[in-house]
């Protein structure tokens, strides 16, 4: 089964559906098949930090706060552009990512040999300099773009210099795709870029893509996330280089079918479905009679290529629709998907 991802790693205009419950037992008892996806081992997450997409800003000198509900959040720490020159790039081992870097290690002993550990969510330099700034942030990257581009560069190299950091400590049992949950060779890591639908894609591609691409050099084939794909900025993703997988939301981003036309032969096209995903406003404004998780399958199965690799991640919860699961199930084993 690794043999045969590692090859649409490899050439990603080969037409397959991959596709992973994480092994979910409960699925496979009702289909009385131990291997019914394409899960080759299992990969656990270094909680309770894998989603926080603040971890960064934290690092830098932001000071936690925390919501109504006792979510940890930020403070803002820049509130003038004068600040960013006082900002010292900080040791990888001090504060929360020293905590996570100790996590890794303490689950290296603890966990049987053959589980991977992922890495945690990642954001974009772009992404984390909007956290660490106040509500001016939009508004200086007009007024002070030297100023933005001195963040983004300490941002960049304490990005690379952490990453590095983690996968020195996991070594091979490193799974770099934060998000979908896939299985992934250990080549390269994982950024989210989610601030393109906030600015114009000129200014995407001068503040986020080209830095992102700086990391890359350093890490390696980069598995990639934005929760926006849209027209405007499909020439943006064009500049990514060497990209290993690519992953959207449903909810904010064009019609699936034309992601497929346009993307199929570039990358593993890998995204994530849960069980109300039918109901977010990307897909049901489609007006194309989707239903349900199951339906959304089938769109997607439909409209591949002769070039289109996906690798799919069904969630938690559309996995405890069983009878739901046995549909899909049939769908990519009638296509002969299933492994």
């Amino acid at each position: 089964m690794k043999k045969q991802i590692i090859e649409v790693y490899k050439n990603p205009g080969i037409k397959v559906c991959l596709y992973t419950g994480q092994n979910n037992p409960g699925v496979a008892e009702a289909l009385g098949i131990k291997m019914w996806d394409w899960t080759p081992q299992e990969s656990a997450n270094v909680e309770p930090w894998y989603w926080n997409t603040h971890t960064v800003a934290l690092a830098f000198g932001c000071n936690a706060s925390f919501t109504s509900e006792g979510k940890e959040w930020i403070e803002d720490l820049i509130t003038d552009a004068n600040q960013v020159k006082d900002i010292e790039i900080p040791n990888v081992w001090a504060g929360r990512t020293g905590e996570i870097l100790n996590e890794m290690q303490a689950l290296k002993r603890k966990l049987p040999e053959e589980t991977l550990i992922r890495l945690p969510d990642i954001q974009s330099p772009l992404g984390v300099a909007e956290l660490m700034w106040d509500q001016s942030f939009y508004l200086a990257l007009l007024t002070n773009p030297e100023e933005i581009h001195q963040l983004l560069d300490k941002i960049t190299i304490f990005t690379i210099n952490y990453v590095k950091e983690i996968k020195e400590v996991l070594g091979d049992r490193y799974n770099p795709s934060t998000h979908p949950q896939i299985w992934s060779t250990r080549e390269g890591y994982y950024i989210s870029d989610d601030v393109n639908s906030m600015i114009s894609p000129e200014q995407h591609l001068e503040y986020s893509i080209e830095y992102i691409n700086r990391i890359t050099t350093e890490l390696g084939p980069v598995h990639y996330h934005s929760c926006t794909w849209t027209e405007p900025y499909f020439g943006n993703i064009d500049r990514l280089e060497n990209v290993k997988a690519a992953n959207w939301s449903f909810g904010t981003s064009a019609d699936p079918a034309e992601l497929i036309r346009r993307f199929s032969g570039k990358f593993f096209l890998t995204p994530h479905i849960d069980l109300n995903v039918h109901k977010e406003h990307g897909i049901a404004s489609l007006n194309k009679n989707l239903n349900s998780a199951c339906d959304l399958t089938k769109y997607l199965l439909d409209n591949m290529l002769e070039n289109t690799a996906l690798y799919i991640w069904f969630q938690p919860d559309l996995c405890e629709d069983i009878d739901q699961m046995k549909r899909i199930y049939s769908l990519l084993d009638d296509c002969g998907y299933a492994p």
